[in-house]
Order: structure tokens, then C-alpha cells, then sequence
């Protein structure tokens, strides 16, 4: 008895240990299937059309699938006082302001275009996603274009949806890492801080009216301040010629970063320390600093990611002298890098009883990484390597794939290259110029610490953050 010719590889090796198992005879050379392994291309293809709308494609044709990005610059860095989480309101507001040609909600668009969609602000973007399959391509692009070209703002639908942000809003609200997180962001930019914080106010979300967002399209949503990122199974053509045949007629206007340049924020002239009770049961602690910005520091940038990822790699020393000695259950270093602000920031849980001990201990290693001896050169040989399967594994996750991509371009980490590839290489870091960033931005640097424990035990903690302040000094 054979297996037939149509059982593929995975059903194979099933049929296989069946027939081991039931007498089945040996497979013969004859019944080997040879199937074709699908083409995946990690190369970044990019188009700039006549009116500036920049369009970025990678295919991938693993699966019969595709992912429609299009991000434009903007986000929380464009907010002053009043304005605060407004882009975000607007991002839902986009969706209900749809006008499709048969007059239908961008719902019932997005259903018969077999699409399902998101939207997403962050600090220096905001974007909309369309998720399809593949042989919808035009039909979505066509969708997406609709949607971010010709939307018309109506005070009804606003009325409704200030209320759909405001739960957001109250869920993040109920959550203490977030108010942790949010109170050291506070601490960290003081005056600038608004341009940081995305979800907003409610005096800003209640004060907008529909001629505002008018306002806000008219400067912000211009196709020389957007790009479309086309991912998955796909033909780079394909899509060059979809966007524009749909986006190209869209008029160019003004350089809104240009004509709205972003203030630099204030310096941070001294550290400043915080204790916030919470009904939790272990202690979190965030140490916050000003990071190196793309606009202003471009050249530390790879040493900030450097860092991040050799401190928190299982095997470094930062993880064996904190977590694997008791002090912290976890640590981790971060890195957010934007055009315009960015931040490093470090996070710890451990216990009440333990909070000196930490605190201690994290004081003595974070002294430690001005030298270029606190890693040894295997250590950068194992990232680098990490590096290079994260970038290939990223291009096989390609709904992820076109976000991180739009978020790239948005902050300038795209540089004006036209190619580039998962298996570039990071710029050279060496050992002696992450010791010097640690020196620069960490270790010479005022910083924020904010604590979150648990009631009743805000004395002792912030005692043991007042001895961390003075040790450090």
C-alpha cells in the first residue's frame, strides 16, 4: 500500500509513523513530494510619487495574505496644552468621517472588501492598517485611499465618539503600571510633557468641535507627510501602480513639520524622585532618562539600542547581578527612540523588604557600565547574531512587518535609502563607545526615579530612594 501524491510534507510524516505502525509498506523514491517552498523576498522596495506620498513594499508570498499601512507624521509631538490626545481622537474620528461612494460606513466597505482594520497614535505617527487577502489589493488600496483623502467631520458623530476615547481613556487609567509610567513622564519633560502624552485630557477631548479636525486634515494629512506600506503576498508593480492610479491625484501641500516645527523641550536641570501607592503586591520601580533623539543625536542612536538589548539578554551581567542575585524579579532597560524626544528607561519588580537591597545593588551596576570592561566582546557577537535572526524573523511576520516599518519612516530611521534588507548588519558599536553613552546619558544625566508599591509601605521605600539619590551622587 502508498500514500498518495498529494499528501504534503506535514501530512507526510504523519502517514509515515501510521505506517510504521499498521504494516504499511516502506515509501519508495516514487512517492516523495517535492513541494515548492514559497518565496519570501526581504528586500524593501520604495517609490516616492510626484506629490511626495511615499510607498514602501515587501513581498512575502508564504501566505495568500497582505497587510495595507499608510502612517502619516504627527501624533502626540504635534500637541500643545489645549490640544492634548486630540490626534488620537481624530484617528477614531477618521473612521466615522469616511465617505465610500455608495455612502455606506467604512464597516461595510471594509466587509465586502473582505478587510479587517485598525488604527493606532503614537508619540510621532498615527496610522491605519487594512488586513486583506491578497487578491484584494486594489480594492483595499482603493479603501485606504477613501478613507485618509476625502472625510467629512460632522459635531454628531464627534459627540459620540468623545465617549468611546474616554473609556479608553479610564481603562488605561485603572491600570497602576500605566499611571506609573505616565507620573514619570510627567516628572521627565515638565512643560514639554503634553507632546508626550498621547491618550490626552478631558478638557481637550470635550473642548474639540468638528472645525478643529477640519483644521487638523488640512495641515497634517498631506500626502508629502504620508506613506503607504504594502506588505505580504503581493507584487511590488502591482502596488506602485495601485498607489498611483488612488493616491497620486491627491494634492501636495505645505511641509507641516516645517511650518509647524516641534520646540525642543525644556533641559532637565535636577533628579527628581516619586513614591505612588497603589493596591499591588510587589514594588515597581522605573529609573527614566533623556535618550538620544534622531533630529539632534542620530549618531548614539545604535549605542541606545546596543544597550537595551545586551542588558537585558538572560546571560548578561546586568541580569546576573540583579535578578539571578535576589535583588530585582526582573529587570529590563528600554530604549524609545523618536525624531524628537526619546527616552531610556529602566524597570524592576521586587519586594518591600528588598527595595534597599535593589536599589543598592542597581546603583552599583549601572556605575559599572561607563566601562568598556562591564562586557566582554562575546557578548556583542551574540547580539549582533540575535540582531540578524530578529530582522529575518521580522520579515516573515509581515502584518507586524509593515507597522514597524511605517514607524521607521515616520521617525527617519528609513534615511533616504531606496533598498534595505533584513540581513543588514547594525552600525558598528564596540564596548568603548557603549561605556561612552552610558557615561553621556546615563551616568552623568539628571533622571527620574517613580516607584509604585504597596499602601502603607511609602516611608520605607522612599527612605531607600533617598539613600539611592545620595549614593549616586
Amino acid at each position: 500500500m502508498r500514500l498518495a501524491r498529494t499528501c504534503g510534507i506535514r501530512v507526510l510524516a504523519l502517514c509515515i509513523a501510521a505506517g510504521s505502525l499498521s504494516g504499511l509498506e516502506p515509501l519508495g523514491a516514487q512517492a516523495q513530494v517535492q513541494v515548492p517552498v514559497p518565496r519570501r523576498d526581504q528586500t524593501i522596495r520604495r517609490d516616492t510619487l510626484p506629490n511626495g506620498f511615499t510607498v514602501i513594499v515587501v513581498e512575502n508570498h508564504s501566505v495568500p495574505l497582505a497587510t495595507a499601512h499608510v502612517v502619516f507624521r504627527g501624533g502626540a509631538m504635534t500637541q500643545t496644552q489645549e490640544l492634548q490626545g486630540v490626534p488620537h481622537l481624530f484617528e477614531h474620528m477618521l473612521f466615522k468621517s469616511y465617505q465610500g461612494g455608495t455612502n455606506a460606513s467604512f464597516f461595510s466597505d471594509a466587509s465586502l472588501a473582505k478587510a479587517s482594520y485598525n488604527g493606532a497614535t503614537s508619540d510621532e505617527e498615527v496610522s491605519y492598517t487594512l488586513w486583506f487577502p491578497s487578491d484584494e489589493l486594489g480594492a483595499n488600496v482603493g479603501l485606504m485611499a477613501s478613507l485618509v483623502r476625502d472625510p467629512l467631520f460632522k459635531d454628531k458623530q464627534l459627540q459620540m465618539e468623545r465617549f468611546v476615547v474616554r473609556n479608553e481613556m479610564q481603562r488605561a487609567e485603572s491600570q497602576p503600571s500605566y499611571l506609573l509610567a505616565n507620573a514619570s513622564r510627567q516628572a521627565l519633560w515638565g512643560s514639554w510633557f503634553p507632546r508626550k502624552n498621547t491618550i490626552g485630557s478631558d478638557l481637550s477631548l470635550f473642548a474639540v468641535n468638528a472645525e478643529l479636525l477640519k483644521a487638523m486634515y488640512a495641515t497634517w494629512y498631506v500626502p508629502n507627510n504620508a506613506a503607504l506600506v504594502v506588505t505580504g503576498d503581493v507584487d511590488p508593480e502591482k502596488v506602485f501602480s495601485e498607489a498611483r492610479k488612488h493616491f497620486g491625484r491627491w494634492r501636495r501641500a505645505a511641509d507641516p513639520i516645517k511650518a509647524n516645527p516641534i520646540p525642543a523641550p525644556p533641559p532637565l536641570d535636577s533628579t527628581f524622585a516619586f513614591v505612588y501607592t497603589h493596591e499591588v503586591q510587589t514594588v515597581t520601580v522605573q529609573l527614566s532618562w533623556r535618550g538620544p533623539s534622531l533630529a539632534r543625536d542620530s549618531s548614539d542612536v545604535s549605542d541606545a539600542s546596543t544597550l537595551a538589548d545586551l542588558l537585558n539578554a538572560d546571560e548578561s551581567p546586568f541580569q546576573r547581578l540583579l535578578v539571578d542575585a535576589g535583588f530585582f524579579r526582573s529587570a529590563r532597560m528600554s530604549a524609545d527612540i523618536n525624531r524628537h524626544a526619546s527616552e531610556l528607561r529602566f524597570t524592576g519588580t521586587t519586594s518591600v523588604d528588598q527595595i534597599t537591597n535593589a536599589l543598592g545593588g542597581l546603583g552599583t551596576v549601572l556605575d559599572q557600565l561607563v566601562s568598556s570592561e562591564f562586557f566582554d566582546e562575546s557578548a556583542l557577537v551574540a547580539d549582533a547574531k540575535r540582531d540578524r535572526v530578529a530582522k529575518a524573523l521580522a520579515f516573515e511576520e509581515t502584518p507586524s512587518l509593515a507597522y514597524s516599518l511605517g514607524s521607521s519612516w515616520a521617525v527617519g530611521r528609513l534615511g533616504g535609502m531606496a533598498r534595505d534588507t533584513a540581513t543588514a548588519s547594525k552600525p558598528s558599536v564596540t564596548r568603548e563607545s557603549i561605556a561612552a553613552f552610558a557615561g553621556r546619558w546615563i551616568s552623568k544625566r539628571p533622571y527620574v526615579v517613580g516607584v509604585l508599591t504597596p499602601v502603607g509601605t511609602e516611608e520605607k521605600v522612599g527612605t531607600a530612594i533617598a539613600q539611592y539619590i545620595a549614593f549616586m551622587k
